[in-house]
């Protein structure tokens, strides 16, 4: 019967030793690292700070400083997005783009707009209406930020077991799963990890400075109902005014949205028709659409801005901007245009000293994943693991195996030398016994 033979193992070197003295220094070294969590903040920012933020044809800091006004209209393809840093340090975000521009959205604000600012807390998040390419991403910004307060619209969800029962406001009913998720993000739903405030988006809103030493006005001027046809109509329209400059956001606002702005300027309503003229930045509404009253003529000639944003995706399929739209900016004589699809990220900043408006337009960021840059948990570990490596790797790994191995050659060689001299003294020994023999035969 044939002999199994066994297969041999070979046994691996591992590169690691133990020893008391190791242990108890590697024990104090991760108790300091431990302890920086009582400093975390100011590692995190001068980690954040170390990000590079690269912008076309200016720094940075030549754009924005501490205590300016700063409007960041960021391109997220076919969709919208603003991010605004009031100058008394309040966050906002408005609208957060479609689903496929999470990653480009979350790295853009924690680069760029979160830079100096390792909180990344939203004081508001705005939702102007239910459309996909506004609220596609928001459930990605409740799981990556604290919001302390939402602003919704009044559009019901028929996809979320948070509204109310009924619909008292008898709104307009979607019933998107996109839609639905937002709704119970909002109400602290999908494992969202902050309570939120929530309030309505309509005509009186306000939100106001909590700075006594710094004035500003938000105001929402529409809607006024809580029932249209239309979800984009549930759109606001909000003025923003800080030194001697505005701005008015837009949403996808059409016919409704535009005629109540329109009613608003002609009866002069809290002198908006002396606010709203010669505007400094008109946000275009609808990506630069000229269907449903979006962006007529009339209200251009109105509103006179000095420049206007357009927040479009390149080559989209709508074809925004229409060249209605284009032509009638033509016609109004308005020349000084930003749009995302040719100029990127656009950041706007009003200056605190002297009111001055700064613009910069191609804001780049970093591709890499930007929570390594703020997180306390993985930078502690990374240098844990860093020290952990130190105190117990082998540095003499190598040196002891080439000991062993020239020990194992000497052995070899000292075994090869016995047994030759052995071989020799059997060889002489049987000599001599030959060399006996022979005499005495004689």
């Amino acid at each position: 019967m044939a002999e199994t033979k066994k297969k041999k193992v070979k046994k691996k070197n591992v590169r690691m030793t133990f020893s008391w003295i190791r242990f108890v220094i590697f024990l104090m070294l991760a108790t300091m690292i431990a302890c920086t969590y009582f400093v975390k903040e100011p590692i995190e920012k001068f980690v954040a700070d170390t990000l590079n933020v690269s912008i076309k044809n200016t720094e940075y800091g030549n754009v924005v400083s501490a205590g300016d006004l700063e409007i960041h209209y960021i391109d997220v393809g076919q969709g919208d997005s603003i991010a605004i840093r009031f100058p008394d340090d309040q966050t906002m975000l408005i609208d957060a783009g479609d689903s496929k521009a999470k990653k480009q959205l979350i790295n853009y604000l924690n680069s760029a707009f979160f830079k100096n600012d390792p909180t990344r807390e939203f004081d508001y998040v705005l939702l102007t209406h239910s459309d996909s390419d506004h609220c596609g991403s928001m459930v990605a910004i409740y799981e990556e930020y604290q919001v302390n307060c939402s602003i919704r619209p009044y559009e019901y969800s028929s996809k979320s077991a948070h509204e109310p029962s009924g619909n008292p406001n008898k709104a307009r009913v979607k019933d998107t799963a996109t839609y639905g998720k937002y709704i119970d993000a909002i109400y602290n739903e999908n494992d969202v990890p902050y309570d939120t405030d929530v309030l309505y988006a309509k005509a009186g809103l306000t939100i106001e400075s909590i700075d006594s030493s710094v004035v500003y006005n938000f105001e929402f001027l529409t809607p006024q109902l809580t029932y249209y046809d239309d979800a984009n109509d549930y759109s606001p329209m909000i003025l923003l005014e800080y030194k001697s400059l505005s701005f008015l956001f837009t949403g996808d606002g059409q016919t409704a949205q535009f005629t109540e702005l329109q009613q608003l300027i002609t009866n002069n309503v809290n002198n908006l028709k002396t606010r709203l003229s010669n505007i400094t930045v008109y946000k275009a509404a609808h990506h630069g659409s000229s269907l449903h009253d979006s962006n007529n003529l009339t209200i251009l000639k109105e509103l006179n801005p000095k420049f206007v944003v357009i927040e479009v995706g390149k080559d989209n399929k709508y074809k925004h901007p229409n060249q209605q739209f284009l032509d009638w900016l033509a016609e109004a004589n308005i020349t000084k245009i930003y749009r995302t699809d040719q100029n990127g990220n656009v950041l706007m900043g009003v200056s605190k000293a002297n009111g001055g408006l700064n613009i910069v337009t191609d804001v780049e960021v970093a591709d890499a994943p930007q929570v390594l840059y703020y997180s306390w948990e993985i930078i502690a570990g990374t240098v844990l693991l860093v020290v952990f490596i130190l105190c117990f790797y082998d540095y003499r790994y190598k040196k002891r195996q080439l000991m062993k191995q020239l020990t194992s050659n000497k052995a070899v060689k000292v075994s090869v030398l016995t047994e030759e001299n052995e071989a020799k003294a059997a060889k002489s020994k049987k000599k001599a016994k030959s060399k006996k023999s022979s005499s005495d035969d004689k």
